[in-house]
């Protein structure tokens, strides 16, 4: 079994049985929680393209809708060469978290999904072992949401959760789902507590 595929499981199992703590810590508002036995994840995003996506890609039974995610995955592609890449449902599940924040009102702004190792050369300041290169991080804002409350937010899901990689950046928040650690725009490190 290869170390990234059980990394992402064990994080997963975490996302899945935390959801519970978030709504009792307050990180997800009461009138969010879902009703017990609801799996339901809906998640509404626009690309930079301008190409948007709602839908809910878990059912209330809790099995994927692969339809669902297919969808995701092309959004969430390479725009500079058309190029999709992996779609994680971890991540999906990540960014799910966030918007919930916003009762899911607001559509997610994806500034960046997957890349091709050439795109992701191409940008100044871009790691050179990027989750992007993986599809497993996504730069995000919320229409009409300061970028420091969208920060707040995945900061406070990496606190609960113990992994995800947070960015702050002018204009965007970048996450994934790697390990837990956070930074400013340059790799200054930022602690999330």
């Amino acid at each position: 079994m290869c170390y990234a595929a059980d990394m992402i499981r064990l994080a997963s199992r975490r996302l899945v049985l935390g959801v519970a703590a978030a709504a009792a810590s307050g990180a997800i508002l009461p009138a969010q929680a879902q009703r017990v036995g609801d799996r339901a994840r809906f998640l509404w995003i626009r690309n930079q393209a301008g190409e948007e996506v709602h839908g809910t890609y878990i059912k209330s039974d809790g099995w994927i809708d692969w339809r669902v995610v297919q969808r995701m995955q092309h959004l969430f592609r390479d725009l500079r060469e058309n190029a999709p890449g992996p779609m994680p449902v971890l991540l999906l599940d990540v960014l799910w978290l966030i918007q919930a924040g916003w009762r899911h009102e607001k559509p997610l702004v994806l500034m960046s999904g997957y890349r091709t190792p050439r795109t992701n050369a191409s940008l100044e300041g871009a790691a050179f072992n990027s989750r992007h290169m993986e599809g497993q991080a996504a730069d995000i804002a919320l229409r009409d949401v300061p970028i420091g409350q969208v920060w707040e937010s995945a900061a406070a899901f990496s606190r609960i959760y113990n992994f995800m990689g947070v960015g702050n950046y002018p204009g965007f928040v970048h996450v994934d789902i790697g390990p837990r650690r956070a930074w400013e725009r340059g790799g200054t490190p930022r602690r999330i507590a």
